[in-house]
């Protein structure tokens, strides 16, 4: 009984010291509970109100034109007036403006006057890497005249020259030869003609090919071929004539008829442009050409001279032997074209092709009753 006894007093007396250990452990958890639950708003709200006191002295050091204080700058420490120690503050400040007098700007914390310290100037730091090219400025005014450069050395005279050793006299002359050649080509590149014209018989157009321009086109022209008098000569008539003065009626009986072409059966021209050209009034057109100057017919010739250039081909004609006037030789297009309103046989003024006759003309070279050709240059 007695041992029962005693076994029921130790449980109990293990019971109670167990008891009071967790009293005391649920003590010391409501007490950090409540630690916890008070303190930490305090402090962000004490955090928030230091914030808040730093942002206005910033602002305040801003407009005084001083660097301000950053409160992500709290690195180094706090010294409280009363001694109590704390964290420093590390400020950006130009080194020129440190200097080693108590600092004049004060914070608070919880109620306590903090005064912020800047420590000593720390070494000079490393060179920073070169910084990239600037803009280009806008071009400065120019700058005043330079001095006069000394004088140059005296050029060789002509007599030296020409005395030279160096050159001998064969290579002179040739060097004189082509100044002159070439000074002669830049002249004719260089010198403004004013331009070849000729008539184009038999054709509306001018040859496009060689550079040559189409004053007017029109149709060939002359007198009647019965007519004993009047002119010879072969005009190109413009297809629209401009009036001077005139009166209507026949007065002088002058008259110009328009040319028709009179071909045999063995006729030398092409037939591509106009067919048939049997009794059709012939046509014309006055050319130019610019940067030639000079122009010529060659009779019983298809090519130009060497160096000329060859503005159009074809054969001579001229009036009848047998007609009363008589007429110039004139060179008409291998490949003539006739007026398209001129196709009655009016037997104005007559176009027949012109053969070699043997005798006074030099033959074999001439052949008898050939048609002879002709060729227009210019150069």
């Amino acid at each position: 009984m007695e041992k029962v006894d005693l076994v029921h007093e130790m449980s109990a007396s293990h019971r109670g010291r167990h008891e009071r250990k967790f009293i005391v452990i649920e003590t010391v958890f409501v007490i950090f509970a409540v630690f916890v639950i008070v303190a930490v708003p305090l402090l962000g709200y004490q955090v928030i109100k230091l914030r808040a006191e730093v942002e206005i002295l910033q602002e305040e050091a801003a407009q005084h034109g001083k660097q301000t204080v950053s409160i992500d700058n709290l690195l180094s420490y706090f010294t409280p007036t009363d001694g109590v120690s704390a964290e420093r503050i590390k400020r950006d400040v130009p080194s020129d403006e440190i200097d080693t007098e108590e600092p004049k700007l004060h914070l608070t914390f919880s109620g306590l006057p903090i005064e912020l310290l800047r420590g000593l100037p720390g070494p000079a730091g490393r060179d920073g890497r070169d910084g990239r090219d600037g803009a280009t400025g806008a071009q400065g005014p120019p700058g005043p005249p330079g001095l006069m450069g000394p004088p140059g050395e005296a050029g060789a005279k002509e007599t030296e020259i020409s005395e030279s050793p160096l050159l001998p006299e064969e290579e002179k002359q040739a060097l004189i030869q082509d100044i002159e050649t070439y000074i002669y080509k830049q002249y004719k590149q260089n010198i403004t003609h004013g331009g070849a014209t000729y008539i184009r018989w038999g054709r509306k157009w001018c040859n496009n090919a060689t550079g040559a321009q189409t004053i007017y086109d029109g149709v060939a022209a002359n007198g009647h071929y019965t007519a004993h008098g009047g002119g010879g000569s072969y005009l190109c008539l413009p297809n629209m004539p401009q009036w001077g003065r005139y009166t209507d009626g026949e007065q002088s009986a002058n008259y110009i008829y328009g040319v028709e072409y009179k071909l045999h059966a063995n006729s030398p021209f092409l037939s591509d442009n106009s067919k048939p050209l049997q009794n059709q009034t012939a046509v014309c057109a006055a050319c130019l050409v610019e940067n030639r100057s000079s122009s010529i017919m060659v009779p019983g010739w298809l090519n130009c001279p060497a160096d000329w250039t060859t503005e159009y081909q074809g054969y001579l004609m001229s009036s009848h032997p047998t007609h009363a006037g008589r007429s110039t030789f004139v060179c008409v297009d291998e490949d003539p074209e006739a007026y398209t309103h001129g196709q009655a046989d009016e037997n104005g003024g007559l176009w027949y092709t012109v053969e070699s006759h043997c005798g006074s003309l030099p033959c074999p070279f001439y052949v008898q009753g050939r048609e002879l050709p002709c060729v227009v240059c210019t150069k």
